[in-house]
């Protein structure tokens, strides 16, 4: 079974430069490393930041990666560079970025993940959000303060409560299960999230695969103001790719 990679990221129609990045290449074993950063602190610091990780990222997971202590381990050395980085120059202190990142083989999948850039699985019948957002309006959210609509259009739904390289030391979410091939693995930044639902992401999906369904999804955001980057990473496999585009 082969996987396909497709990744796309757009500034959207507000920001005045694009703080998101994403990651796509093989790794030993038929699989694939992608991930998708979205930069916080503003401009220049924003930008070095996603791009920072992800290169950390993609030199300590290098050619071979066989559990998820090792991809936490290559998050974990993201943000310490970023960390540090900020540390030594005045201009990049207190930056930081989402990390969502995941390395997919045809039967495992592997995901390790910090602030609100989402993983979902996209099925022939619905929709698994894979990740959690590290937002004050998610965590109130989930203690029951909040209902979904709520939090939805709260205030402090983009308060990060959890990001990559403000602390010496992050807490990571990480996740390792079976995969088998069947659905496909979407990666995103709240560019996306913000302005379309999980139920917007999954009926899109139902007709449209590969680039075609990405574009679609940016588009869609674009339409509906484009308040923010917008970055999307699809991995596909031959062998269940059934969708038009």
């Amino acid at each position: 079974m082969t996987l396909r990679t497709f990744g796309r990221s757009h500034r959207g129609l507000k920001r005045p430069n694009n703080e998101d990045a994403y990651l796509m290449r093989p790794v030993a074993g038929d699989g694939y490393l992608v991930a998708v950063a979205d930069g916080v602190g503003g401009g220049p610091a924003g930008q070095e930041a996603s791009r920072m990780a992800l290169e950390t990222l993609d030199d300590a997971v290098g050619l071979e990666i066989r559990d998820i202590a090792r991809l936490a381990s290559a998050v974990s050395a993201a943000n310490r560079r970023i960390h540090e980085s900020g540390q030594r120059d005045d201009a990049l202190n207190g930056m930081g970025t989402t990390l969502t990142s995941a390395v997919i083989f045809p039967n495992r999948l592997l995901v390790a993940h910090v602030g609100d850039s989402r993983a979902y699985h996209l099925l022939d019948d619905h929709l698994v959000r894979l990740t959690v957002d590290h937002s004050l309006a998610a965590e109130m959210e989930r203690a029951g303060g909040l209902t979904p609509e709520e939090a939805e259009h709260h205030p402090n739904k983009n308060v990060l409560t959890r990001v990559i390289g403000p602390f010496d030391r992050v807490r990571i979410d990480v996740a390792e299960q079976a995969w088998d091939g069947s659905g496909r693995l979407l990666l995103c930044t709240d560019g996306l999230t913000a302005v379309l639902s999980d139920d917007d992401i999954f009926l899109a999906s139902q007709s449209l695969s590969g680039y075609a369904l990405i574009d679609r999804l940016i588009q869609t955001a674009l339409e509906r103001g484009g308040p923010d980057n917008i970055t999307v990473v699809l991995v596909e496999s031959e062998a269940g790719d059934g969708h038009g585009g």
